[in-house]
């Protein structure tokens, strides 16, 4: 199904919730941020670090939604592990692969439009640390509660017990949320979950699809009339 349109958006949400969601449930990586880049160099560094090509097309697909030890499993040979210690002493992440991080266009203004809106917005990611000086630079501190990490549940993505966790600590129930990723783990752990799931510039990865924020955005204020007071007198 192609992208949708801000009409369309609104028209979906009205069916599913009588309005907005209660709550959003952001991925990080491929949704929040545009890390795909970073992520690549890193991975095709520590290869050639010890002697293996760049990742192929599948492998960078996969690296992308995977956590790092998912990550390293599936592109280093066992046998080759240790020599990782080495490579590692040689990259440093906030020198060499943060400056390559951004987030996607148009994500600053959907999270203030939530926040005036009283809309939850919160991240379930399969990021286990770096995430302080993740949002630093990219200017996200305090714009995500809760953030649940792989560390933090029993089962990371494609599992439901992250996006679960979320909707637990909002007590809302997970049909009143949204959830919001670019892979098909994000869209397992929604389903899992109970979460409608709405993906992000990813074709054909579900029904429903945005090529943007500003489409997200659009949406929520074309639905103004169905939240609090204060959100249609800033955005009417």
């Amino acid at each position: 199904m192609s992208h949708m349109d801000a009409a369309a958006l609104a028209a979906w949400f009205r069916t599913l919730y009588g309005g907005p969601p209660r709550g959003i449930i952001f991925d990080c990586d491929g949704v929040v941020i545009d890390s795909r880049e970073a992520n690549i160099a890193y991975y095709n560094y520590l290869r050639k670090f010890i002697g293996l090509p760049s990742l192929a097309p599948e492998q960078e697909d996969f690296v992308q939604a995977a956590t790092v030890s998912q990550a390293l499993d599936a592109i280093i040979p066992s046998a080759l592990r240790p020599l990782l210690r080495d490579a590692g002493r040689q990259v440093s992440y906030e020198r060499d692969i943060l400056p390559r991080i951004t987030c996607f266009a148009g994500l600053h203004e959907t999270l203030e439009l939530c926040r005036m809106a009283g809309l939850r917005t919160g991240m379930a990611t399969n990021r286990t640390d770096g995430m302080e000086a993740l949002l630093r630079q990219c200017r996200l501190q305090g714009c995500f509660d809760p953030i649940v990490l792989a560390c933090d549940v029993p089962r990371p993505k494609p599992a439901p017990d992250g996006a679960l966790l979320i909707a637990s600590r909002w007590n809302e129930q997970p049909s009143h949320l949204l959830f919001i990723g670019d892979s098909a783990s994000d869209k397992r752990a929604a389903e899992g979950a109970g979460i409608p799931f709405l993906a992000f510039q990813t074709q054909g990865l579900a029904e429903h699809g945005i090529a943007g924020f500003a489409v997200l955005t659009a949406a929520l204020r074309s639905l103004a009339h169905t939240v609090p007071q204060h959100f249609t007198d800033v955005y009417l």
